[in-house]
Order: C-alpha cells, then sequence, then structure tokens
C-alpha cells in the first residue's frame, strides 16, 4: 500500500525541519566550512578553538635566515580576543542555502605581507665595485634576521658591515706607506691626510637598500671619505706611481728642496725654507694634498713669544688643516741650507717670491705631497 500524499508531505517535512534545526544548532556553535581569519582556516571550529589557532599561527615574528622565512615566539603581534573572535562569528552565520565562505582580516600584523617580503629575499644578490675589484653580496648569507613590518625590512646590519670594513681595510690608500721618485731616488714616506677609505656605514646602507630593493649593483666610489679639506678623500682610482700619479710635489727637508711633477717630469725646482727645527714649529712629514689656492691671502697666527702675526703673501697653498702650506715669504732675506735649523718657518714652506709662480702655475687642488728628511 502507497504512503499517502499527505504522509509523504509530512514526513518530508520532518526532515526539513530536522535539517534546519541541526543545521542552525551546528552554526550557531561552529565556524562554517569556509571561513577563514587572517589566512587560518577556522571551519569547524568554535569561538575558543578559533581564537587559539588563529593567533597560534600569527603570533611571533618571521626572520630571514640561511635564505629560508621562519617564525619564532615572541615579538609585538597583537592577537585576538574572545570578543573579537565572536564579533567575527556572528558576521559569519548566514541560514542556507548561502555558503559560508568569508575571509576575515582582523589584527594580522602584516604576517602574510611579512612572509611574502623576506621570500623574495631568497636568492638575490648584489655586486659592489670598489678600486676595480667586485664583490657579491648574497642575500642568504648576509641578512640573517631580517624581520619585514609596517611595509619595511629591520636589517641586522653585522654581517654587511663587517665585511665591508675587511674591503676597506684591504683597499683604502688612508696612511699607506708610498714609494716617492725624486730626481735623487726612490724614497718611502707614510701617508697622512693623501688617500681615501670606504664610509663603511653609507657603504652598508647602500648594500642593504640594494639588496632589499632588487637592485643589482653598488658603487663603492660613491661612499668614500677622506680627511682634512676633502670629505670625500683623494687619489681613488689613481695607479701610476703608487697611487700618487704622475702630477705631484717632492720635498725634501734634509735638501731643503722642492720638485713639482707634472705628468712625471719636474717643471718646478726650487729651494725652500721650512719650520724651524724646535719641536714645535717643524713641517710636518707624510704625504698631504693642497687643500685650496688663495692668492692673495693673509696668515695669520702665533709666534713663538706668543705674539700675533700677519703676513701677506701673494700665494697660499695649504697642506693642512692646521695651517701649513707653500707660500711666497717675501720678508725672509736668508735662504741657506740650514737657515730651517734655527730661522725656519712656522712649519710652512717658504719660497722665493720670484720663484713662486712656477710652483702656484704648475699645482692644483687635492694635488698630493710628500714630505720626507
Amino acid at each position: 500500500m502507497k504512503p499517502s500524499k499527505k504522509f509523504v508531505a509530512g514526513f518530508a517535512a520532518i526532515i526539513i525541519v530536522g535539517a534546519i534545526g541541526l543545521y542552525e544548532t551546528r552554526t550557531a556553535k561552529y565556524f562554517g566550512s569556509g571561513v577563514t581569519i587572517n589566512h587560518v582556516k577556522v571551519g569547524g571550529l568554535t569561538v575558543a578553538e578559533a581564537k587559539q589557532k588563529v593567533n597560534r599561527a600569527q603570533g611571533g615574528t618571521y626572520f630571514f635566515e640561511n635564505g629560508r622565512v621562519i617564525r619564532k615566539a615572541g615579538g609585538q603581534a597583537k592577537l585576538l580576543s574572545t570578543a573579537d573572535v565572536q564579533k567575527l562569528f556572528d558576521q559569519q552565520r548566514h541560514y542556507f542555502p548561502r555558503p559560508h565562505h568569508e575571509h576575515f582580516q582582523k589584527y594580522n600584523q602584516g604576517a602574510d605581507e611579512a612572509k611574502k617580503a623576506l621570500r623574495s629575499l631568497r636568492g638575490r644578490a648584489v655586486n659592489f665595485s670598489l678600486n676595480g675589484h667586485d664583490y657579491t653580496f648574497k642575500a642568504n648569507d648576509v641578512l640573517d634576521g631580517t624581520t619585514y613590518l609596517n611595509g619595511q625590512y629591520q636589517v641586522d646590519q653585522t654581517a654587511i658591515a663587517r665585511r665591508l670594513t675587511t674591503i676597506n681595510h684591504q683597499q683604502m690608500t688612508l696612511l699607506k706607506n708610498y714609494t716617492v721618485t725624486t730626481p735623487s731616488g726612490q724614497v718611502n714616506v707614510r701617508g697622512n691626510t693623501y688617500g681615501w677609505q670606504l664610509n663603511v656605514s653609507k657603504a652598508t646602507a647602500a648594500v642593504i637598500n640594494a639588496l632589499t630593493g632588487n637592485q643589482k649593483t653598488v658603487a663603492g666610489k660613491n661612499y668614500l671619505k677622506g680627511v682634512g679639506f676633502n670629505p670625500n678623500g683623494t687619489g681613488y682610482g689613481v695607479e701610476a706611481n703608487d697611487g700618487l700619479g704622475k702630477n705631484y710635489i717632492a720635498v725634501s727637508l734634509g735638501q731643503q728642496h722642492m720638485w713639482v711633477y707634472k705628468d712625471n717630469k719636474v717643471v718646478a725646482s726650487v729651494d725652500i725654507v721650512s719650520g724651524t727645527n724646535n719641536g714645535h714649529d717643524n713641517t710636518p712629514t707624510g704625504v698631504f694634498y693642497i687643500g685650496y689656492k688663495q692668492s692673495p691671502s693673509v696668515l695669520r697666527g702665533k709666534n713663538s713669544n706668543g705674539s700675533d702675526y700677519a703676513s701677506k703673501v701673494s700665494r697660499w697653498m695649504p697642506f693642512t688643516e692646521e695651517g701649513c702650506g707653500i707660500h711666497d715669504a717675501s720678508w725672509r732675506t736668508r735662504w741657506g741650507a740650514h737657515e730651517w735649523q734655527t730661522n725656519g718657518s712656522h712649519g710652512c714652506l717658504n719660497v722665493r717670491p720670484s720663484q713662486i709662480d712656477s710652483v702656484w702655475d704648475n699645482v692644483v687642488k687635492d694635488e698630493p705631497i710628500a714630505i720626507f728628511n
């Protein structure tokens, strides 16, 4: 006997009502199957379970280490409260037939953005060139400990700075020993202010910016520093004559003589009187450079007795910031080779007024001057 239509309809209604009741009961307690919070799947979980899972997943900080992105406990991630999750749960509750496919972002602290940004560092490399040499900085080797927060990479500079410091010691020319050619032969002169060194802090920042910005090269010549008048250093890229170049000045204190070289040829050869050999006014030795040229000029300072002096000169070419330089000395009447022992200058190199232009006309700013005994 076939069931009546009323029976079938009633039975179907019971099933439907039961299904609705079951569905409502479940959706009143559990997240829908397709729901995510901060890209963490929470389908089928209660509010308490979802809170625990999401907070566990987004807690801590992501780091770049050995070419991998890892998460460590701690950090500043803001975690979800029960109220936060309950609010998201209430938003995702829909009665069928609407499926549960909701995606919420709440207090994510950029975790997914950080992972993506850090993963993009894998395999990156930068070529750092300095003084004719190339050095490769690989992200996988030097960016350990890097994090990403609020759209910015946070980089531990230690590894990059350490390597650039080593490179600087290998290539810098400040304080090196120079072999200086003179008409009397070659002499070794210790560098002083002439030369250059790498500005490690600025070069480190440049390498970091290149790696995080996916640039391929960094020119080290743009990150140099020097001592004295020129903050960018002098003589970078110069190879001739042991780094002095083909144009330089050689000064023998023992012979009280100066030679000016241009294109490796002596173009001026003049006698000088240097600083008095009294332990206070001695002309310093070493390789310096011409800071600037000034004509005319007034030289000011103090005499040995403490009195002030102001001497007018027609040509002034300082090579130390302390006031030593090359100039004419119209007041000097004695030019003997031994004058510097007891009647020298305050440290400058005095040149006869009749000869000063032969020096002036052949010397330029930043040109090296090697002074030796």
